[in-house]
């Protein structure tokens, strides 16, 4: 279903997010639900700022339980409806606030798993809609991925040149900025380096595929970004076959990382890279003659077209992910990873 368009203007985040005992609270929320809604507590499901307000409301309970809660003053594009770039970071700071920040008073037992796990759901939501799969288990279908595969020596050499002259756009630096700051964290690289181990392969190419396939959720399989409570329900479906549920990431990414070929193989350079990225999500936006926003999403070589549902392209609508090879680019470019050439 195509999101329904919000009316024009802006708000800043502090009416949903504050740093506050009482920062983010029905009052705030007052002034942007009628009082009908106020009163069923639950908005329509195609409201756009629902996710924000929901964002508002596991803040404030965050708040006072004594949680300290990221401060976050970036404006809410509300003519965009929900803006991953923006309500995506957003709810990453949150859960990592709920899972270190130690309160002066204990919390109830339970309260901040309750918040996380609800923090969880929110961010799974946030990010299956901007890649917009259909859930299976309401459309009873999968994800189509059938296309045409071209062969990497046919696009071996396409992806150094796109590599070589890929630019950050300007607008989405911040952004861009921010991925890289996911990706630098050492808690995170420590599980990343596991799982690179376990597959023998650069621990960047996990990381980056954990950003775009689970918004750098531990709590999601590697696989497709499907909660980790059970075994993976969207294509690949039924992944793990053996698996120990429902916290054993890493264990879980190998696998993942094996169901796609890519344990134990020799050739890391940066064309097979990229490559094996790009077959990671599908090739389908070459028949529509566009470079992949999965690889060059936030960069140059991307504008618009993207598939808005499963199996619809639309050639106006813009993938708001950090392409994988841009986090790449930026990376190679501080000199944090080094790729050979093919």
């Amino acid at each position: 279903m195509r999101k329904q368009a919000a009316p024009s203007g802006h708000l800043d985040r502090r009416q949903f997010v504050g740093t506050g005992c009482a920062a983010v609270a029905m009052p705030a929320l007052a002034t942007l639900l009628p009082s009908s809604a106020i009163a069923q507590s639950v908005a329509a499901a195609s409201d756009p700022l629902e996710d924000w307000r929901q964002l508002g409301r596991l803040t404030a309970r965050a708040a006072n339980l004594g949680i300290s809660v990221p401060r976050m003053s970036a404006r809410i594009d509300i003519a965009d409806g929900r803006d991953y770039t923006q309500i995506m970071p957003a709810v990453v700071e949150l859960i990592e606030s709920l899972e270190t920040s130690v309160p002066l008073t204990p919390p109830p037992p339970g309260e901040v798993q309750r918040l996380i796990d609800e923090a969880d759901s929110l961010l799974r939501r946030v990010h299956q809609a901007e890649r917009n799969l259909p859930d299976p288990r309401e459309t009873g279908q999968g994800v189509s991925t059938q296309a045409v595969r071209p062969s990497f020596e046919s696009v071996k050499d396409e992806y150094r040149t796109l590599f070589e002259t890929c630019v950050v756009r300007d607008k989405d630096r911040s952004t861009v900025d921010w991925y890289i700051s996911q990706i630098l964290k050492e808690a995170s690289q420590k599980r990343w380096y596991t799982v690179a181990q376990g597959a023998c392969c650069p621990w960047y190419f996990v990381s980056i595929i954990h950003a775009m396939e689970a918004a750098f959720n531990f709590r999601s399989h590697l696989h497709n970004g499907d909660s980790l409570s059970s075994r993976t329900w969207q294509v690949p479906k039924g992944r793990p076959k053996v698996w120990n549920p429902p916290s054993d990431w890493e264990s879980s990414a190998i696998d993942a990382m094996d169901y796609d070929g890519f344990v134990d193989v020799s050739d890391w350079s940066l064309e097979r890279t990229l490559y094996r990225w790009e077959l990671y999500n599908g090739v389908r936006s070459r028949a529509n003659g566009i470079n992949t926003p999965y690889l060059w999403s936030f960069s140059n070589h991307y504008s618009k077209g993207k598939f808005v549902a499963d199996n619809v392209w639309d050639p106006n609508a813009v993938s708001k992910q950090c392409g994988a090879a841009v986090m790449l680019k930026v990376l190679a470019e501080r000199d944090l990873v080094r790729i050979a050439s093919a």
